[in-house]
């Protein structure tokens, strides 16, 4: 691989070459345990991760290995697992608008795989969803006899062995993320996801942190073997995750009092999720990407299946305070309460206030205006834009 200038980002986690995917018996002692999970503080990882000039064009560059690994789950269960980069759920890749995206997928597992930018205006040979109906299609003949068009090698998955890059216009700004989309239901439920954040041209209001949240869930009745995904088999999940952990293992953060706070759900899951915070209320910027132009002030916000919002809140009540899924089965770990999707806030220095009547500051009501403006300043580029020949 060429070598790439200083100013290059290059995220490359080899993996190992095994003989069958995670539906096929094999001995543990030849799967290494995924990394730890990337942090989920957007706003640390932009200081590390910079794009290189191309011909003048700035460009993100990664790289992408998948191999079979064993995720280790709250309970001691090892989990089977395609991992891209490596880690469960996979790097956090990160973009701005306009620049261009460069991935490179390649594949060390005996299966098919893809990479699907998930909420992205990809063109059709960019989007990782191997388009064959029935797969191989284009080896038959079509309709009345005719033989059917060829396929280009990109409509197929990544062969075992095989690697493709993705190259595309980093656009629309906003919460995305990427995953596989060959049978989607198993290698989702075999942990192929991970979060891609475009960041917009046009600033936004400042936050002091930038957290991004991936959920999901697992069926430990498929950590070895079989095929997971089944719809019969939903009622199944028993481990909940954000960022591929569980509570008590679940990062924690500690944001300053007055800190403001920005949270990007997305839902790699297949089940519904809602999130709710403790002792404060949050305003609803994006979703999907999008910012509102209208940001709603709630405690508890939905996610199905694909779906992204994205949270701002003040960090103006000391003391502990849990974020957590409200479906009471969901902050579980096969049963067990506390587990889970929850996750920790601890606002200031004093976990357990003695004394005081709840927050201390102006709370994230008197940032209502300053993201409505800048939605709305983000609607009329829009405009501007498609405006344009």
């Amino acid at each position: 691989m060429r070598a790439l200038e200083t100013v290059a980002v290059l995220v490359s986690v080899m993996g190992l070459l095994l003989p069958g995917g995670p539906g096929h018996a094999q001995e543990d002692a030849v799967l290494e345990e995924t990394l730890p999970p990337p942090s989920a503080r957007v706003d640390l990882l932009l200081q590390k991760v910079k794009p290189r000039l191309e011909q003048g064009q700035a460009v993100w560059e990664y790289e992408l290995v998948v191999s079979e690994r064993k995720l280790r789950l709250v309970d001691g269960t090892y989990y089977k697992v395609w991992s891209f980069g490596g880690s469960t759920p996979g790097p956090t890749l990160i973009a701005r608008e306009g620049d261009r995206v460069r991935i490179r997928v390649v594949n060390e597992t005996s299966n098919p795989h893809s990479l699907h930018s998930h909420g992205l205006w990809v063109p059709h040979r960019m989007d990782g969803a191997p388009h064959p109906h029935p797969p191989g299609a284009g080896e038959h003949a079509g309709h009345g006899g005719a033989k059917a068009e060829a396929l280009p090698a990109w409509a197929n998955p990544i062969p075992p062995g095989g690697s493709y890059t993705y190259d595309y216009i980093a656009r629309p700004a906003g919460t995305h993320w990427y995953h596989c989309h060959v049978n989607t239901n198993e290698h989702l439920d075999r942990g192929m996801s991970g979060a891609l954040i475009v960041l917009p041209r046009l600033p936004e209001p400042r936050v002091d942190q930038d957290i991004v949240l991936l959920l999901d869930e697992w069926n430990r009745d498929y950590a070895e073997l079989g095929t997971p995904g089944h719809p019969k088999q939903m009622a199944g999940y028993d481990i909940f995750t954000f960022n591929g952990r569980s509570y008590p293992e679940t990062e924690s953060f500690q944001p300053r009092l007055g800190d403001v706070v920005r949270l990007r759900f997305i839902n790699a899951g297949a089940l519904m999720h809602s999130m709710h915070l403790h002792g404060h209320e949050f305003l609803v910027t994006h979703k999907d990407g999008q910012p509102l132009s209208e940001p709603a002030l709630m405690d508890t916000v939905s996610l199905g299946p694909g779906e992204r919002v994205d949270v701002v809140f003040v960090a103006n009540n000391p003391g502990d305070w849990p974020l957590h899924c409200h479906s009471s089965p969901h902050v579980t770990n096969a049963g067990k309460y506390p587990g889970g999707m929850m996750a920790h806030f601890q606002v200031g220095d004093d976990r357990f206030p003695r004394e005081g009547e709840g927050p201390v500051r102006p709370g994230i009501r008197s940032l209502r205006e300053v993201w409505r403006a800048s939605a709305a300043r983000a609607l009329r580029a829009d405009l501007e834009k498609s405006a344009r020949p």
